[in-house]
């Protein structure tokens, strides 16, 4: 696909920008509350209720001005809420399902009940429990995440006993019970393994018509984010969970990996659509928060809400993902920042082409860590927000309709012969017509144990063009539509009819099948197209340098100085990240090329260095090895890097 050039927007322009459609407000907290809020739900009655990471339930009937009261505490890292009422309310706990409930009627839970805890967990640091929702038959719906072999997994003492032995190559582990794993437990407390195949499903969704879905975050196995439709008895791609299905018999190969798995309804691509989404909500405010009724919406760590429309073919969900609010800063600040702040998005790619078009934004900023979302009764979108340590930020936020009509993509949808695209409003009919107006390309994600950047990237071309009437709807033939594929949109400064641009011109179609029902018949795990290196052969620092600085500056630091593990504490030395400055032997840059390119690619087992094979391509990987060499290594030191 041909690369985007990047177009700073002078920061005069910005006081131009016109005004928000959507506000965000700030929800002041109590002073003794803990604001790394890791779940938001409203009573029946209207009441709000969040969790913190550490521990506690709150509980007002008025968000912006109060009073506040606590309503439990003393829980593990609870990640859900469920309101049955003001004095019912269920929480998932790391290891377990909770009921709470006042019996007495002071305001305060004084009944902690054990629902369910028929999985398993260990004590490592990035094992979670993950939900909570009800399914059409009122059964409460969670998920399971996998350990990080970057910390201790303590086989001591276990609940049940573990099970360590490696399904295919798993970077990530499953060692307990169901860990990797979407679940339902029944009002009475019988639990129901549905699905195997998750890395971390962070995000737990139940549709209007009852339907499951979660979200899972890229890594192993799981090559780009995705949104998930879940139904009983399928696998979704992550080896390690495999283990725990009454059928599994023995190490697999990837062969056989490749014909259980059941891809993704939406491919949330790295980067451009964040990298670790959360909770997924639909809008089901009857018009309330604007033109987007019944799509749902999608918070992520980064700086990212995005929004997903969703169409059933061939008996199968899939759809297209849209950015929906990003960062307020606009597009020159962060341009200006480089990568000093890695929750910045995009993260993807050269970390800054996808803002070229997106017209900065005023008033309260996006944080991040926008994993839980919930809808109120009025309409507006409550946002809680954690980091875990990663970041700062930590809170509560309300993102409001103006009741102006945003100029957006409303829907992307598949035709006979390519896409569908109805906007929001009438656009600008001669520039509907004009095949300038789009860019469409298309790639894949390979199925691999240790994910995959896009391959097989290449131009889509646009045949022809239908203008419905109305001018609110156009119609892209496309030359050799692939299922298979994702197709990225981009329209070039496309206006409506009353002179506003597109809010947020881009769009990702994810085509696992056409209208008849053909799926993507080749290989899963290789590429079709043989990737281009670059023509000189050379590494090139300023490349690496941005990609440092949106990959690597987190955990490494500017300096180049390194840290420990975000979110731990008293870490051991082998999970701190690599210090680049050191100079006696044995330092990291003492290395040849030959094995720290092997380290970027593949990670480093028992460390917190994740591999970046599934993310930057070969070229891109000697570019950053090339960037540390310059900006970190001995000033005589002559790279070694080989094409």
């Amino acid at each position: 696909m041909r690369k985007t050039a990047i177009t700073l927007i002078p920061l005069a322009l910005a006081s131009l920008a016109l005004a928000n459609t959507y506000e965000i407000e700030e929800i002041p907290l109590p002073k003794e509350m803990s604001p790394e809020l890791s779940g938001v739900a409203f009573t029946p009655s209207g009441k709000l209720v969040v969790v913190n990471r550490h521990g506690e339930v709150w509980i007002t009937a008025d968000a912006k001005s109060g009073p506040w009261r606590r309503f439990a505490f003393g829980l593990h890292e609870p990640l859900g809420v469920l309101a049955l009422s003001e004095e019912e309310i269920l929480v998932t706990q790391r290891p377990e399902l909770t009921r709470l409930r006042d019996t007495n009627g002071d305001g305060r839970a004084d009944h902690y009940e054990t629902v369910n805890d028929d999985w398993c967990v260990t004590d490592n640091w990035h094992e979670f429990t993950f939900g909570l929702r009800l399914d059409r038959d009122g059964e409460f719906i969670l998920s399971t995440g996998l350990p990080d072999v970057a910390g201790e997994i303590n086989t001591r003492f276990p609940r049940v006993p573990l099970h360590m032995e490696k399904v295919h190559q798993e970077a990530k582990p499953s060692p307990g019970r169901y860990e990797g794993w979407v679940m339902k437990v029944s009002r009475d407390g019988r639990m129901t393994p549905l699905a195997s195949g998750f890395r971390a499903a962070a995000g737990v969704g139940v549709s209007p018509d009852g339907d499951i879905f979660v979200t899972d975050q890229q890594g192993d196995y799981i090559a780009t984010s995705t949104l998930v439709h879940v139904r009983p008895g399928r696998f979704y791609g992550h080896a390690a969970s495999l283990k725990w299905r009454d059928d599994y018999r023995g190490p697999v190969d990837l062969e056989m990996l490749t014909q259980l798995r059941t891809p993704e309804a939406v491919a949330l691509p790295h980067g451009t659509m964040g990298g670790s989404p959360g909770e997924p909500v639909w809008d089901t405010t009857g018009g309330k928060f604007g033109p987007f009724a019944g799509q749902v919406f999608i918070g992520d760590f980064t700086k990212l809400i995005s929004r997903v429309f969703l169409e059933k073919v061939a008996g199968e969900y899939q759809g297209a993902c849209f950015p929906f609010i990003r960062d307020a800063v606009g597009l020159a600040a962060i341009q200006a920042n480089s990568g000093a702040d890695n929750l910045t998005i995009p993260a993807g790619k050269d970390g800054l082409k996808y803002f070229r078009d997106v017209p900065p934004r005023t008033g309260t900023p996006l944080r991040p860590g926008n994993m839980r979302m919930a809808f109120a009764p009025d309409g507006s979108l409550y946002v809680a927000q954690t980091t875990r340590g990663w970041g700062q930020g930590d809170g509560l936020q309300r993102i409001v309709w103006t009741k102006k009509t945003p100029v957006e993509i409303a829907k992307m949808e598949v035709t006979r012969d390519g896409f569908r695209l109805t906007f929001t409003t009438a656009m600008e009919a001669a520039q509907l017509r004009d095949a300038k107006t789009y860019r469409l390309g298309r790639f894949r994600f390979l199925y691999l144990p240790k994910g995959s950047p896009r391959v097989d990237e290449t131009l889509a071309e646009i045949t022809g063009i239908r203008v419905a009437a109305d001018h609110r709807s156009v119609e892209l033939a496309v030359r050799d539509l692939q299922p298979g594929h994702i197709y990225e949109l981009e329209l070039e400064h496309l206006r409506s009819v009353g002179g506003g641009l597109v809010e947020n011109p881009q769009a990702f179609y994810t085509l696992t099948r056409l209208l008849d029902g053909r799926t993507f018949t080749g290989p899963m795990s290789e590429p079709r197209i043989i990737a281009e290196q670059k023509a000189n052969g050379v590494p090139d620092p300023e490349a690496g340098r941005r990609i440092y600085g949106t990959f690597c500056v987190i955990c490494h630091q500017p300096d180049g100085k390194g840290g420990a593990l975000p979110g731990t504490a008293d870490t051991p030395a082998t999970l701190v990240a690599a210090n680049f400055t050191l100079r006696d032997a044995g330092s990291p840059l003492s290395k040849p090329d030959i094995e720290l390119l092997k380290i970027i690619t593949d990670g480093a087992p028992g460390k917190p260095m994740p591999p970046f094979g599934s993310v930057l391509k070969p070229d891109e990987i000697r570019d950053v090895l090339a960037y540390l060499r310059a900006a970190f290594g001995e000033t005589n030191h002559s790279s070694s890097i080989q094409r």
